[in-house]
């Protein structure tokens, strides 16, 4: 199913240049744009439940509308040796809002960020044993502590 819809794609034309209708939305290009977005935010979101346009949060169908809109453009006027410019200003924009969710400066209010991620305790030695080193003849200090606070000799 499509994550976004003819108005979604629409939003982003220029109606005096371009306008879709429901016959004219490219599902193979809307789903390799969907595909592409949805995987790289996958890092930091579970995405599984991101199906429909429904259970799609909005400002990921926003991203997703403007890259599609600028594949769109490319292709309409791919004869002309200039680039569209309009189509990069979308693609900065979709790279901003994408580079924003996935640093947590921008947030979706329909979903909590992945549960996965616990960030109240930190991933590293002590609390991480699988990067504590074994001593070795180059580094003769790694390996389990010495002492520990609190302890009594």
């Amino acid at each position: 199913m499509a994550h976004i819809s003819v108005d979604d794609a629409n939003a982003w034309l220029e109606a005096t240049k371009l306008d879709l209708t429901a016959s004219d939305l490219d599902a193979d290009l809307e789903l390799q744009v969907s595909t592409q977005i949805l995987n790289r935010l996958g890092i930091v979101f579970d995405v599984s439940g991101w199906s429909t346009r429904e259970t799609t949060p909005r400002l990921v169908r926003s991203i997703i509308a403007m890259e599609y809109v600028a594949w769109v453009y490319d292709k309409t006027y791919a004869d002309n040796e200039d680039a569209n410019s309009y189509a990069a200003l979308l693609r900065q924009h979709v790279e901003a809002n994408i580079t924003g969710l996935m640093a947590g400066n921008i947030t979706l209010p329909e979903v909590d960020p992945n549960p996965a991620q616990d960030t109240s305790e930190p991933v590293f030695f002590p609390n991480d044993a699988s990067s504590a080193n074994e001593p070795s003849m180059d580094f003769p200090s790694d390996g389990p502590p010495a002492f520990m606070m609190g302890t009594v000799f």
